[in-house]
């Protein structure tokens, strides 16, 4: 009988076995239920359990006191709770809604999400071994996984095996409008595909969406955009009408620039920036990490002899959520301002400015969303900067001086700057010339990224002077002034024309008496 590989479960299930046990014996009638049944059929790591039972609020206390655990209300009007245990895993209570398991179930999303296992039954849920799959492989409403029956009245495994999101009913959708996204962070997480009739039942509902909470949205959309390959179910999501619920900004954008991008204006090109991004970052996941790696390769400076920083960069968490989504985020919004200002001069279609108005465009639909300010203010930041790269690509020859600024200017977010305007920049550049290192964009790219890792102490150098310093030995009040003097003095740093304390001061007083 085919069976999961068991090394890797069998210490985490002895365990769950222990936990699972001590919830029997405090409620006799408890399901497993939703998606930790579903990942263990796919054969995936679990560490949120979900439970639904009678007495779920009282069940919660004592697991929480037995089994020395926090208990925290999630949703008292639901009736949901939750219990984190010392090791961190957590285990959620949900009050049994209807008579039977089956009419629970039947209020939940997704068919691959409605299905239980009965815990109290005797039988071992989670066998050292990992679930069986020989059962995985049979379409029965009551599955027998092993010794283990599975409760599965919508056929939620057989579409596991056929890849398929599906609605349990347009009821679903409508009673929480919020499962209109989550079918395409599902699809996308998962790689499946959302069956026709749920795809139209989203078309119909979609305007509904908005009766969501925005702290909600911006939870499942983010947890969309950090799937690795998420840039075709946004495509997937604009076809059934939901993303220009979403972003209504974006409908704009579509009508924009068709003869230059093509069917879907800017707004295809923008998906398409999404798309290049994602490409950008599979490879920087599969570039070889030894210290002998060619540095022809565009992306080989990102990489270290010992670690890969930049796999580092796009794993970096904000606001919960790895950089690389918000750098997707970004790359969707980057042209949002083209429309406003888009112009005919002498024949040629211009958007001069548009990354200003596209700043302050995301700005309003981060604040929209509930973003947290230092969210707002770097995704708006990127989407202002796009132009950079290029420019500096531009230039007859780029600086030490140049590079100093784009990085004091932008600080950590640099890196992610550079690669938001690749994934631009590759939207216009035929797709064999991708990463080779020759296209002008590329290597200033490359010197950029290589001058931050390797040679950060050059073109960013440890300031000599703060503001405190200046404001006394100049007498100055607070104000503007004091940053564009720290800036003159950190551009001199790199150039080499100060480098002691008495220098930069020396440098502020002459450039303060050039402004007066």
């Amino acid at each position: 009988m085919n069976r999961v590989q068991s090394s890797e479960f069998s210490s985490e299930n002895s365990a769950l076995r222990r936990i699972f046990a001590e919830l029997c014996r405090l409620n006799s009638e408890l399901f497993l239920v939703g998606g930790p049944v579903r990942d263990r059929l796919l054969a995936r790591r679990c560490h949120d359990w979900d439970l639904a039972c009678r007495n779920a609020q009282s069940t919660a206390r004592q697991t929480a006191k037995v089994l020395h655990g926090k208990f925290i209300t999630l949703d008292e009007q639901h009736r949901i709770f939750r219990v984190i245990l010392p090791d961190h895993t957590t285990l959620d209570f949900a009050e049994l809604q209807g008579k039977t398991i089956e009419q629970d179930l039947s209020r939940r999303d997704f068919t691959i999400n409605a299905m239980a296992i009965r815990l109290c039954s005797g039988a071992p849920v989670l066998p050292c071994s990992g679930l069986e799959r020989a059962a995985f492989n049979r379409s029965t409403e009551a599955q027998e996984h092993g010794s283990t029956v599975i409760v599965d009245p919508f056929g939620g495994q057989r579409d596991l095996r056929r890849k398929i999101i599906r609605a349990v009913s347009p009821r679903a959708l409508v009673d929480d409008p919020l499962r209109l996204l989550r079918a395409f962070r599902f699809a996308a997480q998962f790689q499946f595909a959302i069956e026709a009739r749920t795809l139209r039942w989203i078309r119909k509902h979609r305007e509904s969406l908005w009766k969501v909470a925005a702290e909600r949205i911006r939870e499942e959309w983010l947890r969309l955009l950090m799937q690795p390959a998420a840039a075709a179910t946004l495509k997937s999501m604009d076809q059934a009408g939901l993303l220009p619920v979403l972003f209504p900004d974006l409908e704009t954008c579509r009508r924009v620039a068709v003869r230059y991008y093509g069917r879907g204006g800017v707004l295809k090109h923008s998906l398409q920036t999404v798309g290049n991004l994602e490409w950008i970052f599979e490879r920087m996941a599969s570039e070889p990490r030894s210290a002998g790696a060619s540095r022809k390769s565009m992306l080989a400076p990102m990489l270290r002899s010992s670690d890969a920083p930049i796999r580092e960069y796009l794993n970096k968490p904000m606001g919960g959520f790895p950089s690389a989504a918000w750098l997707k985020f970004a790359g969707l919004l980057h042209d949002i301002g083209k429309p406003a200002t888009a112009q005919v001069i002498k024949g040629r279609l211009r958007f001069f400015g548009h990354e200003d108005v596209g700043a302050r465009q995301t700005q309003r639909i981060l604040r929209d969303l509930r973003c947290s300010r230092q969210e707002i203010q770097q995704v708006s930041a990127w989407v202002q900067n796009h132009m950079r790269l290029g420019n500096l690509a531009a230039a007859p020859k780029i600086t030490e001086k140049a590079i100093a600024r784009f990085f004091r200017d932008l600080g950590n977010g640099g890196v992610g700057m550079v690669l938001v305007s690749l994934g631009d920049h590759y939207s216009y550049l035929p797709r064999n010339r991708w990463g080779k290192g020759t296209d002008p964009v590329e290597k200033v790219a490359r010197q950029l990224l290589d001058s931050y890792y390797f040679r950060r102490e050059a073109v960013l150098p440890v300031r000599i002077v703060n503001g405190h310093v200046l404001m006394k030995k100049l007498r100055l009040k607070p104000g503007p002034l004091i940053g564009k003097l720290l800036a003159s003095v950190q551009d001199a740093q790199v150039e080499g024309k100060v480098t002691t304390r008495d220098e930069a001061i020396a440098f502020a007083r002459r450039k303060l008496k050039q402004r007066a």
